[in-house]
């Protein structure tokens, strides 16, 4: 390929990403092979374009190639000939017990890849080539439309904005492009092992179709723009349902109203409430379980682990995605207007609710000793009820209850102000505390 003709290519990629994107942090995650060497040298080519985009790769350090030095080497002597910041965070990789080295491996570095990325967008050396075997591992797994219909050139999501500029390129082109402008780039040796199943798909599976079927990978790029297609038509439908469903705030979903059997809408309801928290869309086994969740009747027994630390908890008719946090130890703490506390993974703040009379310092206790048999009267009640009875007019589960202090009056321990973040009572209101609330936050 000529330069003139690889100069082009990158110039009709950058300005597609400039008439697109507004400056922002640009981080690229950076193997050193020849995709991800491309999509430095694109990113480095749009801050030449424009200086108020900034440039940051990212490699990581995956420890299980004794090649990996090579990479290292590699990655930054390219970083420090473009002026461009690395990072080469080393990640933890556990498997084993159904768990591939390749897919720890992926998650991981997409964690460490996004974390880089907050607040920015994360760009991907993904081509054409890889589409095609995506395609094909994901109908070795059973995927339905979302898993087939393929990598998007931009995705937004809770996760932030991902970017692959190279989809429509072919591994032979990204050489020839590299090639002619004058970079190199490291092979990975461990693309030649067939012990992992893309590397199966690209050099056992695909030849025999491509010998077959001269035109299988543009049939296959065709059904993945369908199953896309499909895909964004049922996600619109299912969004209308969900969203009235979800409650970000207590990270729930209400499914009192959902027909569980309705298969097919449950299951795109409940793909989209996961994907909210998960890093990788969910397997379908894991959405029929959570599926199974809102079938059972005892609350006790509803749980499903959807990453490490991420479960879906049941409560009444909702479930909850919850987080192994470390609650509050017991004991009883003063807290003073305008402060914050830190007690385990949440925060404690008093503060002025504006709408009543300002005071400019008090101080409360927050108690988390107390009896769930303790009788308190709300403010907005007409009569007195035990607080354990009072979490369950609340709906707070079971689980999430020893968050929530009781809040007493520092001079008087006997006058109950109100119970954390959910009301004040009667003595509150008419006390001098009447105007104080606690905002509890997690860290």
């Amino acid at each position: 390929m000529l330069i003139s003709k690889a100069k082009a290519i990158l110039d009709e990629m950058a300005f597609k990403f400039l008439n697109t994107f507004s400056p922002t942090k640009l981080v690229v995650g950076l193997s050193g092979g020849a995709d991800s060497t491309l999509v430095l040298l694109l990113a480095h080519h749009i801050r030449k374009l424009n200086k108020n985009f900034s440039v940051k790769a990212v490699h990581c350090v995956h420890g299980l190639d004794a090649d990996d030095p090579i990479w290292f080497d590699h990655c930054t002597l390219l970083c420090e000939k473009l002026d461009i910041e690395i990072s080469t965070p080393k990640l933890h990789i556990v498997y084993g017990n159904g768990v591939s080295p390749e897919d720890s491996s992926r998650k991981e570095r997409y964690s460490a890849l996004l974390k880089e990325s907050k607040d920015g967008i994360l760009m991907l050396g993904h081509q054409s080539d890889d589409q095609v075997e995506n395609f094909l591992l994901a109908l070795k797994r059973g995927s339905g439309p979302y898993g087939l219909s393929g990598m998007r050139y931009c995705i937004r999501d809770s996760r932030g904005t991902i970017v692959r500029p190279l989809l429509h390129l072919t591994k032979d082109e990204i050489i020839e492009i590299i090639n002619a402008l004058g970079f190199d780039y490291v092979f990975d040796i461990s693309n030649t092992y067939m012990k992992f199943e893309r590397n199966f798909m690209r050099l056992k599976v695909l030849p025999l179709l491509r010998e077959r079927f001269s035109g299988i990978d543009n049939a296959i790029l065709r059904s993945q723009k369908l199953c896309a297609y499909e895909h964004d038509l049922a996600a619109r439908y299912a969004s209308s349902i969900f969203k009235p469903l979800y409650d970000e705030k207590s990270a729930s979903l209400d499914f009192s109203t959902l027909n569980l059997d309705d298969e097919s809408l449950i299951t795109y309801v409940m793909r989209l409430f996961i994907s909210e928290y998960t890093l990788m869309p969910p397997e379908l086994n894991t959405v029929l379980e959570a599926i199974n969740l809102c079938r059972i009747s005892n609350d006790q027994l509803a749980l499903v682990k959807l990453e490490d630390d991420l479960f879906l908890k049941r409560y009444k008719k909702k479930l909850y995605v919850v987080k192994n946090t470390q609650k509050p130890q017991k004991g009883e703490y003063v807290l003073s207007l305008g402060e914050k506390i830190k007690l385990g993974d949440y925060t404690y703040e008093l503060y002025v609710d504006m709408s009543n009379e300002k005071i400019t310092s008090a101080s409360v206790v927050l108690d988390f000793n107390y009896s769930k048999s303790i009788v308190v009267h709300p403010e907005k009640r007409a009569h007195s009820r035990d607080i354990g009875k009072l979490f369950g007019e609340f709906c707070i589960p079971v689980w999430n209850r020893d968050i929530y202090p009781l809040i007493r009056s520092v001079n008087n321990k006997d006058i109950i102000l109100g119970l954390g973040d959910l009301f004040v009572t009667r003595e509150c209101k008419n006390s001098e505390y009447s105007s104080l609330r606690l905002k509890i936050s997690a860290v």
